[in-house]
C-alpha cells in the first residue's frame, strides 16, 4: 500500500536520512522505533508531504506522492497525526475536528465523519464544546487522532502517540487504534519510542537509528527484543570499534 524507497533527505549539510526504504500492506499495523534524533519525525514529515526529499521515491498504492503538497496527499487516503499533536488550542473541540474535515463535500458527509469520531471518542463528546487548549494530555492526543480520521484516511501515520502520556492513558490510546484498525480496515504506521509496545501491537517492526534503517522484521520473530536491542543502540558496532582500537 505504501512504498518508501532510496529516501534521503538533507537539511543543508545535515543528512537527517540515508537510503532509507520501507513497505506498509494493507491493514497491517507497522511499527517503527528508534533513540531520539534518529529521523523518524522526518521519515514521517516526508511521507506526508512536509519535508522534501533529496534523493528516493514514496508511492501510495503504486502511485507516486513524493513532492506533491500535502492536502493532495491527504485526499489520496493518507493521514498524519504529528508529533506533538499540534491542536488549535484557542478553538474548540469541534472546530477542531471540522478543520480536519476540509475535503468532505456535503454536510451530511461532515456530520457523517463527526458522529464516527464521537463514537470511538465518547470522551471528546462530553468536551464537544470546550476549548481545545483546556483538554488534558490523553484528550488532546484523541482529538488529533480524530481530526485525521475526518479526513476519511485509509492509512493513517501517527507520530509518537505516546510522547508525554501517563502509562494508563497510552494503553488507552492504543486500543482505540487498534480498534479502528480492526473496525475500519484502517492501516497504521505508528512512529514508537517503546520497543516493547511496539513488539506487542505490531505486525511488523523497523528501527531506525543516525537516519539509516537497521532492522525490519516481523514482532513475532523479534519478541525476544535481542536484535531489537542491538539495532536500537548499535551493540555490535560498539563491540567493533572497541575491538579495533585494542
Amino acid at each position: 500500500m505504501l512504498k518508501v524507497e532510496g529516501l534521503e533527505v538533507r537539511y543543508g549539510r545535515l543528512t537527517a536520512l540515508r537510503g532509507v526504504s520501507l513497505h506498509v500492506e494493507r491493514g497491517e499495523t507497522v511499527c517503527l522505533i528508534g533513540p531520539n534524533g534518529a529521523g523518524k519525525s522526518t521519515l514521517f514529515a516526508c511521507i506526508a508531504g512536509g519535508v522534501s526529499a533529496t534523493h528516493g521515491s514514496v508511492t501510495l498504492d503504486g502511485k507516486r506522492i513524493a513532492g506533491r503538497r500535502p492536502e493532495q496527499i491527504a485526499r489520496s487516503g493518507l493521514s498524519l497525526v504529528p508529533e506533538g499533536r499540534n491542536i488549535f488550542k484557542t478553538l474548540t473541540v469541534e472546530e477542531n475536528l471540522r478543520l480536519g474535515a476540509f475535503m468532505a463535500k456535503d454536510r451530511e458527509s461532515i456530520q457523517a465523519r463527526l458522529d464516527e469520531v464521537m463514537a470511538h471518542f465518547p470522551r471528546l463528546a462530553e468536551r464537544f464544546r470546550s476549548s481545545a487548549g483546556s483538554l488534558s494530555g490523553g484528550e488532546q492526543q484523541m482529538l488529533a487522532i480524530g481530526r485525521a480520521l475526518m479526513t476519511g484516511p485509509r492509512i493513517m501515520l501517527v507520530d509518537e502517540p505516546s510522547l508525554g502520556l501517563a502509562p494508563k492513558i497510552v494503553d488507552q490510546v492504543y486500543e482505540i487504534l487498534m480498534s479502528l484498525r480492526d473496525e475500519k480496515a484502517l492501516t497504521l504506521l505508528i512512529n514508537e519510542q517503546s520497543s516493547k509496545r511496539a513488539l506487542r501491537h505490531a505486525n511488523r517492526i523497523y528501527v531506525l537509528r543516525s537516519g539509516e534503517m537497521r532492522l525490519e522484521g516481523r514482532a513475532e520473530d523479534l519478541q525476544d527484543g535481542e536484535a531489537v536491542m542491538r539495532a536500537y543502540f548499535g551493540f555490535d558496532e560498539r563491540r567493533e570499534v572497541g575491538e579495533a582500537a585494542q
